[in-house]
């Protein structure tokens, strides 16, 4: 999946390509929404995104698997990568890839640490020098930490189905994270979320399917 372009080249790999793709264009700095509008709802009338967001921060597991597969138009065929996601309340995230190659993308408040073994290297950033990538990391953090408040602040949020089987649409309300992010969709069962999808305006796509229980 592509998330911009830099030197003449797009980055692939979603969502640590994404923090990838920040290290090499030098992103400036966005400006905030100033207002954020309500969430739109086309699910079970009552049912809303707060009690959502609630189920899922009661009932979420500390840790699961995960497979990804990104497709872009500059790949031969699609990118499969596998991996552990784990979420460390209130605000850390952390993002292990396993296989084919060992990387691991950390946020713990407002710093990320990127990590590939594979590679030998590693590196600190903080996100007040790279908002737009807050803006993106906050899709995931803000929905599985039940901070309506600030999701809300990045995205337009748009509830369909039913509670026995939902799809939360969120779609970036800055146009810098506008620009590189047309759309991230969780689905999901009751408290769980099984499928995440990231779509770029250019068509290029990740879907990242979440295994039951823990790993």
């Amino acid at each position: 999946m592509t998330f911009g372009k830099s030197s003449g080249s797009r980055s692939l790999r979603l969502p640590a390509a994404f923090l990838t793709w920040l290290f090499l264009s030098g992103s400036a700095p966005m400006s905030m929404a100033q207002a954020a509008p309500p969430s739109a709802r086309e699910g079970s009338p009552g049912w809303t995104v707060e009690q959502l967001l609630e189920s899922l921060a009661k009932n979420q597991l500390a840790e699961v698997r995960f497979e990804e597969t990104a497709s872009s138009d500059l790949l031969t065929q699609p990118l499969k990568t596998q991996g552990i996601l784990r979420f460390i309340p209130p605000t850390g995230l952390e993002k292990h890839i396993t296989a084919p190659y060992d990387e691991r993308y950390l946020v713990e408040g407002d710093t990320v640490l990127v990590e590939s073994k594979t590679k030998g290297t590693n590196r600190t950033l903080s996100l007040h020098d790279y908002p737009a990538l807050r803006g993106f990391i906050e899709a995931f953090r803000s929905t599985l930490a039940n901070d309506v408040i600030t999701l809300r602040r990045w995205y337009s949020v748009t509830l369909q189905g039913e509670p026995q089987r939902w799809v939360l649409v969120l779609r970036p309300l800055d146009n810098d994270v506008r620009a590189l992010v047309e759309s991230i969709r969780f689905s999901g069962e009751r408290e769980r979320v099984s499928r995440i999808e990231i779509r770029a305006p250019d068509g290029d796509r990740s879907v990242m399917v979440i295994a039951t229980g823990a790993p």
